[in-house]
């Protein structure tokens, strides 16, 4: 009964309070677009021709950009005389390339940001029932650092988790039967770090303090004792989050013809919107859940 009762008052809290949402909305499309800039000068641009850039969205395949790469160098390496044209176009996709990669590698850096940024004015809307301007920013600026510390130490044990989770797969990549437990149990150790680091910035929010230590000791704490209700519900909030993907890949992607493109942009923009819903709504319930534990 406790977690979903925390998980009803959390989506209504998500649905009631539409403020941090919008908020929220706005800086990951403004971040967002920051990224993107360079792809698409890159295809539009670099690659010289529009249609060419649709195709590219559209088919993106990592041999297609490394197929006409590799035949620029087997040109160069042989000695022959490319034509002006074919090394443009090798280059212009290189090009293109690089600048994908260098935007997926910014974002897994940033990605963090926004929720480091506006965490702590969102989580104090949640635990107060109520949004006000001031109050939103104060609690952004109160609990940056820390929720800056939070994710710094956080990526430390993830990272940590991943390499030996490497390692782990290394060792017993001879026996075949034992790979898929590996791998499931890798998984969830990585999920369980990264819940205790979200109920610790739950944590830090409702009680108020800015004690990095002090919220995550709280949080393994608040785990160790109700593992079923905090783990149920942080499995249950996510599995609903991560099930839009799938559902918008296989369901209404599939649907849209790729002469739509408004139409394609504003499903996009829908999705990012529930996802980034039903995060809140996962910080909500659990904050909920950790208020209705004090009471106890």
């Amino acid at each position: 009964m406790g977690p979903m009762k925390a998980i009803k008052n959390g989506i209504t809290a998500a649905t009631r309070i539409h403020e941090p949402l919008v908020v929220s909305l706005a800086v990951y499309l403004i971040v967002a677009l920051a990224l993107t800039v360079p792809v698409a000068a890159a295809m539009n641009t670099w690659v010289g021709h529009r249609l060419t850039a649709r195709d590219l969205a559209r088919d993106f395949d990592g041999l297609s950009l490394l197929e006409p790469m590799m035949s620029a160098g087997s040109l160069l390496s042989s000695g022959a005389s490319p034509s002006a044209g074919a090394l443009a176009s090798s280059r212009a996709v290189a090009t293109t390339l690089i600048a994908m990669l260098g935007t997926a590698l910014v974002a897994g850096l940033v990605a963090p940001l926004p929720g480091i940024v506006l965490g702590g004015g969102v989580l104090l809307t949640y635990v107060e029932g109520r949004f006000a301007w001031r109050r939103f920013l104060w609690g952004a600026w109160h609990w940056l650092f820390s929720f800056f510390m939070l994710a710094v130490l956080a990526g430390l044990c993830a990272a940590l988790v991943v390499t030996l989770g490497v390692v782990v797969l290394a060792f017993i990549g001879q026996v075949q039967p034992l790979t898929i437990p590996a791998v499931v149990m890798i998984g969830l150790v990585y999920a369980a770090v990264a819940m205790t680091f979200e109920y610790a910035r739950v944590i830090a929010v409702t009680d108020n303090t800015r004690n990095v230590v002090q919220a995550l000791g709280r949080s393994v704490v608040l785990i160790a004792r109700r593992p079923v209700w905090t783990l149920g519900l942080y499995a249950l909030m996510s599995v609903a989050g991560l099930a839009l993907i799938p559902l918008y890949a296989k369901v209404v992607a599939p649907i849209i013809p790729f002469e739509w493109a408004l139409v394609a942009i504003v499903a996009q923009q829908l999705l990012i919107l529930a996802r980034l819903w039903a995060r809140l709504a996962r910080w909500a319930s659990e904050a909920a859940l950790y208020r209705q534990m004090l009471e106890r």
